[in-house]
């Protein structure tokens, strides 16, 4: 991770000035676009919408930062107008780096105008509707959160980076059930972006949301869920294409989730337990629009990649563990929950190892994208016939496993921590 991408960065001047101009501000909303032409102008006006109507004695602001984009995004994003009551601010990301950059230029803003409630928004969603500003807002406007991020009613074969690994992991070593802690979408309370803007672990890319989620939980602020709806978003379609769009966000997710765990270390190891599961509780809302992957080319990519990179797994494997994995890839066995927790803790402990090289970081975090791919085909196949309850109960039964064996990491580390020099 660039740990060191926003020396010298600030807001252009114009940008300074138009923030003078509409500071100070109760809750503002920022929207994030690249290459998000056909939905943004929709997902603007259901913002506006929004705040005109749940915040009306509220002073409110409007903020899109987008990256450089493919397409017309800029073009649309010009076409919106709020009410008169709602000031806006249009600008490019800080840097163009990612995501994260776009996060942090939204925080620049807030921080230049005082705002005292921040929403994160996706410009590529498609289900967004008024109210969701209001679930997601109302938490930190009346003072009884410190961040808020939605509960979506999604498809079992959606949010595969997170039910397979940064849920159960985050649960795990954090104490807190956020079931989607990737959501995409956050309301935010003053004192937790001013913390977020100067932490040194702030990624420019996709790792953003773990990051806020994780620091927030870390740092002793109030997290809990807000909103509750289903979520449609165009990036959807690109599961089916993983290695354009899930395997770069699983690299970067991961690094940030790892570098994370690292800084945290001393949390984690030292608090007391604070959320346990005591029953599954069945949904019976609305039902999510399904996801289909191709699960037998998900297993045989898995196959074949673990096949070519067996020798670089096992610098970080005992052979007992790549045993089970040639076991899995001869169709001897499935690559079950357990397996993969203790691999996940293996390699979370070795990352100190290698994040300052950055070669064998790539290394080791695609070999562990390789091993992710082979426990989701697993999970897609086990769950390819259940409804999202049946699956959802999968989905939990790994999460008490990670929460069973979160033992493996502490003792990992403190082996780490007795042999160092």
């Amino acid at each position: 991770m660039c740990q060191n991408w926003r020396e010298n960065l600030c807001l252009k001047e114009e940008i300074l000035g138009r923030c003078r101009e509409v500071a100070p501000v109760d809750i503002m909303v920022g929207v994030l676009g690249k290459n998000v032409e056909p939905t943004i102008l929709n997902v603007l006006k259901v913002v506006n919408e929004g705040l005109y109507r749940y915040f009306p004695n509220l002073r409110k602001a409007i903020v899109v930062s987008t990256a450089e984009s493919d397409d017309s995004t800029d073009d649309a994003v010009n076409l919106f107008q709020t009410y008169d009551t709602i000031s806006k601010i249009v600008t490019h990301d800080i840097a163009p780096l990612g995501k994260g950059a776009g996060v942090y230029t939204i925080f620049e803003i807030a921080h230049q105008t005082q705002a005292k409630c921040v929403v994160l928004l996706d410009g590529d969603l498609l289900s967004v509707k008024p109210a969701w500003i209001e679930a997601i807002a109302n938490p930190i406007v009346y003072g009884r959160a410190d961040l808020t991020v939605p509960y979506y009613i999604r498809d079992k074969n959606d949010g595969v980076i997170t039910n397979n690994l940064v849920y159960p992991f985050t649960r795990a070593l954090y104490g807190i059930d956020i079931r989607q802690p990737i959501a995409g979408e956050f309301g935010l309370s003053k004192n937790l972006y001013e913390m977020l803007r100067t932490h040194p672990l702030f990624p420019p890319g996709f790792g953003v949301d773990i990051f806020i989620v994780t620091a927030a939980a870390a740092e002793g602020m109030y997290v809990k869920e807000s909103l509750f709806s289903l979520k449609i978003h165009e990036s959807t379609t690109h599961y089916l294409e993983p290695e354009k769009f899930l395997v770069p966000m699983f690299r970067k997710v991961t690094s940030t989730m790892f570098e994370l765990a690292d800084h945290y270390e001393h949390y984690w190891r030292n608090r007391s337990a604070m959320w346990r599961s005591k029953h599954y509780r069945e949904s019976f809302s609305q039902k999510p629009i399904p996801v289909n992957v191709d699960i037998n080319q998900i297993i045989e990519n898995f196959k074949s990649d673990y096949t070519q990179t067996r020798n670089e797994i096992a610098r970080f494997l005992p052979e007992n563990i790549l045993q089970q994995l040639d076991q899995v890839t001869r169709g001897e066995n499935e690559f079950n929950s357990e397996t993969w927790a203790e691999i996940v803790y293996r390699y979370a402990a070795q990352y100190k190892h290698v994040k300052t090289n950055e070669t064998d970081k790539n290394v080791f975090i695609d070999t562990l994208k390789t091993l992710w791919l082979g426990r989701f085909g697993s999970y897609a196949k086990e769950v390819e016939n259940m409804d999202i309850n049946e699956a959802e109960k999968v989905i939990q039964n790994q999460a008490k496993i990670f929460e069973d064996k979160l033992d493996i990491l502490l003792a990992l580390t403190e082996e780490q921590q007795m042999t160092a020099p």
